[in-house]
Parts: structure tokens; C-alpha cells; sequence
């Protein structure tokens, strides 16, 4: 038996491994799918194209969950550990429910699945890259500020009063906001759009700690590169010097 749990913990490895890369990238496209039609309206036969690879991509999700699920040595272990995937897998399933027919309950339904992708993304991510790099860095700032926009502009666009408008008014004010600056010109009035806001306030502040980590991380190897090329450069030094002396006469 415990053989048997080893194969598949160890071929459940392997399957995270080879599959972590592509399913960042779904789930990048997945978040991309569903925001774009907030930041560039479009065509009721686009939407329904948006909609239609949306499935598809939900649909390599469920796979990827079921086989995940299936490799698991414990099932209930896995499903706790793995709240967030099924998420991602349920969530679309509840759109055509009718307590979601309202279009603040489907704003609400679509902010919540998007956060859980990103979460997600976040996750598996951390397989492939190394989350301390200057890289990985600008790429989380660059998709919470992109989700960030993007859903903020889906509770505000056609609200009364409201001052974010365009994808550029949520743009700059998702910039600001993150970046714990807050000019105040651009500001939320509705109550999803304050509580979002909420939300990305406080990832803005972990945001931060993130990116002085990052450029810590990025100049402390830069130095320690360069102390590490002084001491070889020094030793071949000596090298040369012991190699180049004449012997001395006995």
C-alpha cells in the first residue's frame, strides 16, 4: 500500500510539473477572455466567440481537476488543500442559476471567478518561477493592476455620479491604488466598486512589500555576483602567480 501511495504521489509530481507552465498560461487567457469585453465593448457575435473559448478553457480546468483528483492519495485531503481549483470549476456552473440573473449578482458571480483564476495562476506559478525575481515581480504587479482595472470599471461603468468611466480612468486609478499613492481624482461610488477598492488596498500594501523584496533580491545578487567574480578573479590571480614563480634552488 504504501508503495502504491508513492507511485501516485510521484506521478501526481511529475503530471503538476509538466502541466504547471500551460495551465498559467490558460488561465492568463481565461482572465483575459473575460475582462476584455469590459475594457473594449464588443459585438453580441464576439461575445458569444469570447464565450465559447471560455468554456473550452473552463473545460481543460475540470480535466485538470478530475485527473488531479484522481492521482490524490486522499481525496478529502486534496479537496481541502485544492478549495481554490474548485472554485474556478464551480463557479461558472452557477451563472445560469436564477438568483444570478440579476446583472449586479453576475458582476459579483464574474469578480469572483476572476479573483479565484488569479489565485490560482498565482499558485501554480510558483512551480516554475522563482517568486522573488525581478520578472515574476513586474508580472504580478502588471495582472493586479490589469484585474484590478478591469474589474473596478464593470462596477462603475454607467453607475450615477460615477467618475471611472473607461478603462483609462480605471487604469490610472487601479495604478494609484496599488501603488498606495491614492490621488483621490478618480474614485469609486458604488458599493461593489468601494468594497473592491477595499480589497485591492490591501493587496496593494502586500504588493508593495512585494516589490521591494524583488529589487532587495535583484541588487543583493548583483553584489554578491560581483563579490563572487572578485574572489575567482583574486585566486586566479595567486594561481598564476605560483605557477609563473621560479623554483627556488635547493
Amino acid at each position: 500500500m504504501s508503495a502504491r501511495r508513492f507511485d501516485r504521489s510521484d506521478i501526481m509530481q511529475r503530471y503538476e510539473r509538466m502541466t504547471a507552465v500551460p495551465m498559467v498560461v490558460i488561465s492568463l487567457v481565461f482572465v483575459g477572455l473575460l475582462l476584455y469585453p469590459i475594457a473594449a465593448p464588443t459585438s453580441a457575435a464576439v461575445d458569444a466567440d469570447l464565450r465559447a473559448i471560455n468554456w473550452i478553457l473552463w473545460a481543460v480546468f475540470a480535466v485538470d481537476y478530475v485527473v488531479r483528483f484522481a492521482l490524490a492519495s486522499s481525496k478529502q485531503t486534496f479537496v481541502r488543500n485544492n478549495l481554490i481549483d474548485l472554485a474556478v470549476v464551480v463557479l461558472p456552473l452557477l451563472a445560469p442559476l436564477r438568483v444570478f440573473s440579476g446583472l449586479r449578482a453576475l458582476r459579483i458571480l464574474r469578480a469572483v471567478t476572476v479573483l479565484s483564476v488569479v489565485a490560482k495562476t498565482q499558485r501554480t506559478s510558483k512551480k516554475v518561477v522563482n517568486p522573488q525575481s525581478v520578472g515574476t515581480t513586474i508580472l504580478i504587479v502588471f495582472v493586479v493592476i490589469a484585474v484590478g482595472a478591469g474589474l473596478e470599471l464593470q462596477f462603475e461603468r454607467g453607475a450615477a455620479g460615477a467618475n471611472i468611466t473607461s478603462f483609462a480612468d480605471s487604469l490610472w486609478w487601479a495604478v494609484s491604488t496599488v501603488t498606495t499613492v491614492g490621488y483621490g481624482d478618480k474614485y469609486p461610488v458604488t458599493m461593489e466598486g468601494r468594497a473592491f477598492a477595499a480589497l485591492l488596498m490591501f493587496v496593494g500594501i502586500g504588493t508593495a512589500s512585494l516589490i521591494a523584496a524583488g529589487l532587495t533580491t535583484f541588487f543583493v545578487g548583483l553584489e554578491a555576483q560581483h563579490d563572487t567574480k572578485a574572489i575567482l578573479e583574486r585566486l586566479e590571480a595567486i594561481e598564476r602567480a605560483l605557477t609563473l614563480r621560479p623554483e627556488q634552488p635547493k
